[in-house]
């Protein structure tokens, strides 16, 4: 090895080993530790936790949506399959598969969301997605 590349080798060690117990030698170890992003002990005592309301978990539930032939759709099925139809596949030129489709909290959950809530997709919409567009099938010799 050269000279030179040993020498920059033990200035960088050296550097290093410096560094480390400079910064080491100027800890106090009453600052060290966590202290609830930079609050004070006294900072925690505003909050309380007496309240005990309960939460309404009435609407956390989703819709039925079961469907029976022979029978009308639950009211959670025919809110889906009064959707305004959406283009499957899409037209020559469109690039979004969600460009007509309403995002909205009640949609949720799904897997498609945006800042609006969850997209509120129709049965068409889904079934293509979960076919892949056509490119799912079940078997083929390729």
């Amino acid at each position: 090895m050269r000279v030179e590349v040993l020498i920059l080798i033990g200035v960088v060690c050296f550097l290093i080993f410096a560094q480390s117990t400079v910064a080491c030698s100027s800890c106090d170890a009453n600052k060290e530790g966590f202290s609830g992003n930079g609050m004070n002990i006294n900072d925690f005592k505003s909050f309380s936790l007496g309240d005990n309301t309960p939460v309404d978990t009435s609407k956390w539930g989703m819709p039925s949506l079961v469907v029976k032939p022979g029978q009308k759709p639950s009211e959670g099925a025919q809110s889906i399959l009064d959707r305004p139809y959406q283009n499957v596949p899409l037209p020559e030129g469109q690039m979004s598969m969600f460009a007509n489709t309403e995002f909205k909290p009640e949609c949720c959950p799904n897997a498609y969301s945006n800042g609006s809530g969850c997209a509120c997709m129709t049965v068409n919409q889904y079934n293509y997605l979960v076919s892949r567009g056509g490119n799912n099938v079940p078997y083929s010799e390729y």
